[in-house]
């Protein structure tokens, strides 16, 4: 089977006849530049130096199925937060940096102001506002966002043509998230305490104007996995009471109205959502694709949704930087011997460390081989 036809497997949820049908994600992408020999900063914003780290990697460590496609400078910039970036504000060898801090003070005025605006209008100025150094009018981000699609079509071409699949076709953060990690941790924790309506309430108008402005843009291009990333929405950050009233409801709708058209969701579910995993089994079967970053109990989690929705996981980044191969292979055994029975595909849990020891991302790369 090819690697394609390995996803498309993992996707249908049938049981694998040979564990040579499981698919290997290393999740990549600021390793690639110390694997390869380069610094970081020379692969930061640079696409094509980085498409050349991971083909310099792929030599060192062996060939996988999925791979990351946006490079580390489009990954800042679509997330949406101040940074710190090599080669800029950091040391060129160190990896770029999220600064959460609260990027507006108001809630009293700025909710009602995004309510005026709309999401999209707000969204784009404080998009302007973070970058470094700041963008001055629409049609600079305008120009970065055409950038941002050259480069990500240019990355999934070329992970295609090395016979990879894309780890994903389009992605979105869930307003609700977005919101949290705009306005910071304890800040939005203590605005839901105090009023959650204003916030709910543009959740409510706003999350399904984008999951449909989302859908024409897919279907337009004959697209059929979209990645969400609710970063705050697991039991890391909120109790399951609060996941069930202000988070669930919109989740799930969104992931039902990709489903409605053909597409899959795949989850990008950092932090621990053991708790929250039997909510998904309300949704129609095999509609999602729950991406565990090691936080989250990966063998609970295939109890509670096996049948209902495929999983990756979830090789921990402090066993690839300081664990043994030995220590490697056992625990892919381990995952291996649980996914058997579908519905599976091996990963890290989430990124690969940059210090990852090479002896031990070689056996996780090849451990199916």
């Amino acid at each position: 089977m090819n690697s394609f036809e390995k996803y498309g497997k993992m996707l249908s949820l049938a049981p694998y006849n040979d564990r040579s049908e499981i698919p290997v994600f290393p999740h990549m992408i600021t390793p690639l530049a110390p694997l390869a020999g380069y610094t970081q900063a020379e692969v930061y914003d640079d696409v094509d130096k980085w498409l050349d780290a991971l083909d310099k990697t792929i030599e060192l460590v062996g060939t996988f199925d999925v791979s990351c496609v946006v490079n580390p400078a489009d990954t800042v910039f679509i997330e949406g937060l101040r940074s710190r970036r090599p080669g800029y504000e950091l040391d060129d060898d160190a990896c770029f940096q999220f600064v959460e801090a609260p990027c507006f003070d108001d809630p009293e005025t700025e909710y009602p102001r995004i309510m005026e605006m709309g999401w999209d209008a707000w969204y784009a100025q404080h998009l302007m506002s973070v970058q470094n150094p700041p963008l001055e009018t629409p049609e600079q981000l305008q120009a970065r966002f055409g950038q941002f699609a050259a480069n990500s079509q240019k990355g999934a071409m070329h992970v295609v043509g090395k016979g990879m699949v894309p780890w994903f076709e389009y992605a979105y953060l869930p307003i609700f998230d977005m919101l949290w990690l705009i306005r910071s941790m304890e800040e939005f924790v203590m605005d839901l305490y105090d009023d959650p309506g204003p916030i709910m309430d543009i959740i409510r108008k706003y999350q399904p104007q984008q999951d449909e402005a989302t859908i024409k843009v897919m279907k337009q291009a004959g697209m059929t996995r979209v990645a969400s990333f609710p970063m705050r929405s697991s039991a890391t950050f909120m109790s399951t009471d609060m996941f069930e009233e202000y988070s669930w409801p919109f989740i799930r709708d969104s992931i039902k109205r990709y489903a409605d058209a053909g597409i899959t969701t795949i989850v990008h579910a950092d932090g621990n959502w053991l708790p929250m995993l039997p909510y998904f089994n309300e949704l129609p079967r095999g509609c999602c694709h729950l991406e565990l970053d090691g936080a989250t109990d990966i063998f609970e989690a295939y109890e509670i949704t096996r049948g209902n929705h495929s999983i990756r996981g979830d090789v921990p980044a402090t066993m690839l930087a300081f664990g043994t191969v030995d220590e490697v292979n056992d625990y892919c055994e381990k995952l291996v011997n649980m996914g058997m029975q579908g519905g599976f595909m091996l990963s890290s849990g989430c990124e690969v460390p940059v210090n990852a020891k090479l002896d031990n991302l070689r056996a996780f790369v090849n451990f199916l081989k």
